[in-house]
């Protein structure tokens, strides 16, 4: 799948395990598909050891349970060439064509759709004002 690096943005969050007390790191990427053309979001989730969840781990303590049927895959990051988790961008396309939004605002509403599925929110202060 050919990637762009267009737009691409980082972020770092810790979330505790559900029945652990150790943290897990995790790191967000958006990375614009030249393929799909539309916005995919890389993620990287390792507990504080450094050992990276597996698929199930992925599942179990990242993705909530209303998303579980998201289609979550791993492959080489498009830019960094490392081994990433993302969301499959095939359905984003007709998703988001059934949204109105002020195009301007496409990143902040696909990230409010999108981002939650990961533990990747957005502050509700980018929609007021």
């Amino acid at each position: 799948m050919a990637m762009g690096g267009i737009g691409q943005e980082e972020e770092e969050e810790r979330y505790t395990a559900h029945d652990s007390t150790e943290l897990i790191q995790l790191e967000h990427h958006i990375v614009y598909s030249v393929s799909y053309q539309v916005p995919v979001i890389y993620f990287k989730a390792a507990f504080s050891s450094g050992t990276p969840l597996s698929h199930n781990e992925i599942f179990q303590y990242i993705i909530p349970e209303a998303y579980q049927d998201a289609i979550v895959s791993q492959n080489d990051h498009p830019l960094l060439c490392t081994p990433y988790w993302y969301i499959h961008p095939c359905d984003t396309r007709s998703l988001m064509n059934t949204m109105t939004f002020d195009l301007l605002d496409y990143i902040k509403v696909w990230l409010s759709v999108y981002g939650p599925i990961v533990k990747c929110s957005i502050p509700t202060s980018m929609f007021t004002g």
